[in-house]
């Protein structure tokens, strides 16, 4: 193991630092990586085919944890990473610039000695997947992005100001109140409510009460919204270095319920993919990894075995 790891224990003497870093199968490490700390959840064999994970927001490594167990099991080198300025990673105020935060993971692929990973992102996680695909492709061996298209097609997702996702999402760029409504958890309420399909809401409130608190504390809030913010609203610098075509095999889960990256938002995601795009779609809402598990653990492992043959 690299000596760059810290192990952390996955017990802790308060309450919430055990719903950040919650027991269960897998391992709790931290790693240095680009001048900062990163959490990772850990699990699988040592010599098992390397898989990054990339939570959504409002969310955080626990998100991906049904993935992780399952991608585990099938014999996967899986870890779940807390993104810079989330979860037990690094909260550093006017660090979360999308191409750095995609860069994050180069980094910690590096001190972890892994040359080369499949990279799974959901959501806010999928943006920074297109982006490491594109700025470092040397390190992706693949590329799923779920309930996530394109960034350069982010002008064309956005959902209607006046129906509750749209309302939901300019709550997230409102200056001031959205540092309100996050710190109390009326953005993670409202996200579950209005981008989740409505048969799967009561599924993500049993969870609500672990991205509260890990919004709930200080610079948390802050860091959270710069990255989200700034990887929505992307610079024209960023646009022109990711307004390229990656070659690696790249696939998409179009969530059929989704509030917020509905499916008509997907259509032009070919155009940055030089093979030829594999498309699953789910009937759940913009959180596949915790609305529909099951389904979406089929989907990541028919890519991942249509990669490594």
């Amino acid at each position: 193991m690299s000596s760059n790891f810290l192990d952390r224990p996955s017990t802790s003497n308060t309450d919430g630092r055990s719903l950040l870093l919650p027991e269960g199968e897998w391992q709790h490490i931290t790693v240095n990586a680009g001048g900062a700390n990163f959490h990772l959840a850990q699990m699988g064999p040592a010599d098992g085919e390397p898989v990054m994970l990339l939570h959504s927001f409002p969310r955080t490594w626990y998100s991906m944890r049904h993935l992780l167990v399952h991608l585990a099991a099938e014999g996967y080198r899986v870890w779940a990473m807390d993104l810079r300025g989330f979860g037990s990673s690094d909260l550093q105020p006017h660090g979360q610039d999308p191409v750095r935060m995609a860069a994050d993971v180069t980094a910690v692929l590096g001190s972890l000695n892994v040359a080369k990973a499949h990279i799974i992102g959901e959501g806010m996680g999928g943006i920074f997947g297109w982006i490491l695909a594109a700025t470092n492709p040397r390190v992706v061996a693949s590329l799923m992005s779920i309930a996530q298209p394109h960034p350069l097609n982010l002008e064309r997702s956005s959902p209607s100001p006046f129906s509750a996702a749209g309302r939901t999402a300019m709550k997230i760029r409102a200056p001031w109140f959205n540092v309100r409504n996050l710190r109390s958890g009326k953005i993670v309420a409202d996200a579950a409510a209005s981008w989740a399909a409505p048969q799967n809401r009561s599924k993500l409130q049993a969870d609500e009460r672990v991205y509260r608190y890990a919004f709930s504390r200080p610079f948390a809030t802050e860091t959270a919204l710069e990255a989200v913010i700034r990887a929505n609203s992307l610079t024209r610098r960023t646009r022109a270095r990711i307004d390229t075509v990656v070659d690696m095999p790249v696939s998409r889960v179009i969530c059929l319920q989704d509030g917020l990256r509905p499916p008509k938002t997907f259509l032009r995601d070919q155009q940055w993919a030089k093979q030829p795009i594999t498309t699953f779609q789910l009937d759940c809402g913009h959180f596949p990894t915790e609305e529909a598990p099951e389904q979406l653990n089929e989907a990541v492992l028919n890519h991942l075995k249509a990669c490594t043959g």
